[in-house]
């Protein structure tokens, strides 16, 4: 298992940027890019939506965790660093006018989106970060043990809002109280922490943990909500089989919450800390992020996944998903994200008062 680097002994390379985090950051984009592409499959192959439900309780949380875990470079000796926050507007923006013509144009819908606060396809992430970024500012005063169990309740009961659903859901409001505390906890997440208890035994543990969950799902598909795992539907709107009685929906998010982040611990337990062949393309996992989102919409709408609804089918349309996470992850594609990302908020900004005087 060298090639992938568990037996490296070098863990940064020459700027300080550790592996680690490009590796995991890489294999959860592949997870991204693989449940979209399998998400057509799963209503015929209960295989198919096996793997979908557990990479969702997986992937995202385990994102925005790492998302949270790197925005501590955001906040530095109470100064706010705001040019991150910029790019990821700028982002968005880009993003969401890019997916509304391609959608006009290319795929002949005809209800193109007007607005800028209601996010297209998966552009939710992006939003989502921006809403977290403005407000971290504030809530990092607070004391975490008491800001995420704070930041825990209001996702549960904003489930019950009957507003916050994906159909009204403005700002991506839903999805962005229902991951916060995931992106709190890595806000405060210590990377000592993870590498304190990894070693051969936690790594043994954390393989038969998530085959017993992911054995466990196959025989439970028929009572797992996965609009609670989408985290973007209220309860009365997320088709609950069971403990579907109001007073204990909420239920449904808490259990969620323990296997996501059950999943997320073992996962991030197995990722190796040495270079591997695909730590390079960990450093690009945003453009993937948008790139992918416009295969994904001409996979449905083409009715692509015809032809792979067997057992070779979902296996062939794997290695299409990996292939194409390498290939939108090449440097060629990061060229208009690079440009982007030369919008710089002092641009913008008005001159210092004793540098107007000189």
């Amino acid at each position: 298992m060298n090639f992938l680097g568990y037996l490296s002994k070098e863990y940064k390379d020459e700027r300080g940027r550790e592996y680690y985090f490009d590796n995991a950051k890489f294999i959860l984009i592949t997870f991204v890019v693989l449940a979209h592409a399998i998400s057509p499959l799963k209503s015929t192959m209960n295989t198919a939506k096996t793997i979908w439900t557990v990479i969702n309780t997986l992937h995202m949380p385990c994102l925005i965790l790492i998302s949270g875990y790197f925005g501590k470079s955001y906040i530095k000796n109470g100064v706010v660093k705001t040019q991150r926050l910029v790019t990821y507007v700028v982002y968005y923006l880009a993003a969401q006018i890019a997916v509304s013509l391609f959608e006009y144009f290319v795929l002949g819908y005809k209800d193109m989106s007007k607005s800028f606060i209601a996010p297209r396809s998966s552009l939710w992430y992006l939003l989502c970060l921006i809403i977290w970024f403005l407000v971290l500012p504030y809530v990092s005063k607070l004391q975490p043990k008491y800001l995420i169990p704070a930041a825990f309740l209001m996702a549960l009961v904003i489930g019950y809002d009957t507003k916050a659903t994906k159909a009204t859901d403005l700002l991506s409001i839903t999805r962005a109280f229902n991951h916060f505390p995931f992106f709190l906890i890595g806000y405060y997440f210590k990377k000592e922490w993870l590498y304190k208890f990894r070693n051969k035994a936690t790594q043994i543990a954390s393989i038969i943990i998530i085959a017993g969950v992911t054995i466990w799902t196959y025989f439970n598909l028929d009572v797992i909500p996965s609009r609670i795992i989408t985290c973007d539907f209220n309860y009365p709107n997320s088709e609950l089989k069971v403990l579907n009685q109001v007073p204990i929906m909420f239920v449904n998010r808490i259990l969620f919450y323990f296997f996501a982040l059950l999943l997320c611990a073992c996962f991030m337990l197995l990722v190796p800390r040495g270079k591997a062949f695909f730590t390079k393309w960990g450093s690009r996992t945003l453009q993937v992020y948008i790139l992918h989102r416009f295969l994904y919409l001409s996979e449905l709408e083409y009715k692509w996944y015809e032809p792979f609804l067997s057992l070779k089918g979902l296996v062939a349309m794997s290695a299409i998903a990996i292939a194409l996470t390498i290939i939108l992850a090449l440097k060629p594609f990061e060229i208009p994200f690079k440009l982007l990302s030369k919008i710089k908020l002092t641009r913008f900004e008005k001159p210092d008062a004793q540098e107007v005087k000189a």
